[in-house]
């Protein structure tokens, strides 16, 4: 397992403050057990002497200690059959040291050591504090490691859910490239057995459209000019097939030319509204594309002239790759809508969120 990296939060300063704090709030307590008695027993100042006396030996006793806590804790091994016997040590030397530092102190100031009978006490005393700072530390640690091991793992899952996300968009925009190669080859077939030269002038259209349309179609963006630009192309491209039966407009005005926009994804409208829309009607029609943006979103609009919606209408495979594709990458923010169109046809309209290349 690696090992997790913790972030200081506090500064210097703070844990400085936090360190002291705690010193005073330890010595202050073992101060007040040592001279409880003497307030029963003393005067009133000789008691006072007496506990400021505990107090300081207690404070530089505890300090030693947390001290050799803190140092030594930093640098315990992550592996638990290691780490636990080297706290035990660090805890036995913690409330040596703060032991030696009360005496020690105790003989520059008085000339003495502690006494035989307080020797035991005090050593209980340092080795019970150590104990329960260790332990205490020790959970913190733990607390905080598993914290730590927590939020990589969402991390991952979240990295992870973003690779699958983009792994389903390429096989949902990969599918859009066989179905508009195969249709558009079967036309130029059919075109060849019946009028060479349209059929012909349409292999030359399809040529130049896909030598710039290509390149562009597994890219993770596109523009809404570079969009309009293959729209266009398409189009024409139909149109020597369908000649008069076709009739378009592509309305995409300068200002919206850099909108950031899914690739292939209105041409995937435009074919549907061809195949299932013009297609079927001797007299053909017309498509409109439309882009306008209102209250931060964008607004794509294609609309058709032709059979209007029917039994099954919105349940295709390229209208069910559209709202997929949105779906994993707006979340609830995008959306396809489809309604009639007066007095006859399908008006198709994508609405996303607004942003730009």
């Amino acid at each position: 397992m690696a090992v997790v990296q913790f972030q200081r939060h506090r500064a210097w300063f703070e844990n400085v403050a936090i360190w002291l704090a705690a010193c005073v709030a330890c010595a202050l307590m073992l101060a007040s057990f040592e001279s409880l008695w003497f307030f029963f027993t003393d005067s009133f100042w000789d008691a006072w002497r007496e506990f400021a006396w505990c107090f300081l030996r207690a404070l530089v006793a505890v300090a030693a200690l947390f001290f050799v806590l803190g140092v030594g804790t930093a640098w315990l091994p992550e592996r638990r059959a290691l780490r636990w016997p080297a706290l035990a040590l660090v805890i036995v030397a913690a409330a040596a040291l703060g032991w030696f530092a009360e005496d020690g102190l105790t003989f520059i100031l008085s000339g003495e050591h502690i006494s035989d009978g307080e020797r035991p006490y005090m050593l209980h005393t340092m080795f019970v504090l150590a104990l329960l700072v260790g332990v205490l530390g020790e959970y913190r640690w733990a607390s905080l490691r598993a914290a730590a091991l927590l939020h990589e793992a969402e991390l991952n899952r979240v990295r992870l859910e973003g690779e699958l996300a983009a792994g389903r968009l390429q096989v949902l925009q990969a599918q859009i490239e066989p179905h508009f190669l195969f249709n558009s080859l079967a036309n130029i077939r059919r075109l060849l057995r019946t009028d060479g030269n349209a059929g012909r002038a349409m292999l030359v259209d399809l040529m130049l459209y896909l030598e710039s349309a290509l390149p562009r179609m597994r890219d993770d963006s596109s523009t809404l000019a570079r969009e309009a630009e293959l729209i266009r192309a398409f189009l024409a491209v139909h149109q020597v097939r369908m000649g008069g039966r076709l009739q378009f407009r592509v309305d995409v005005p300068d200002g919206l030319g850099r909108r950031v926009v899914p690739p292939m994804m209105l041409l995937t409208l435009i074919e549907n509204a061809l195949k299932h829309g013009l297609g079927p009607l001797p007299e053909g029609g017309s498509i409109s594309v439309v882009a306008t943006e209102a209250d931060d979103k964008l607004v794509l609009q294609v609309s058709d002239t032709g059979r209007g919606l029917v039994a099954g209408s919105g349940g295709g495979t390229g209208l069910a790759n559209i709202r997929a594709r949105l779906r994993a990458m707006y979340g609830p923010a995008a959306g396809l809508s489809l309604r009639h169109n007066e007095p006859h046809g399908v008006v198709a309209q994508i609405l996303l969120p607004v942003q730009v290349a």
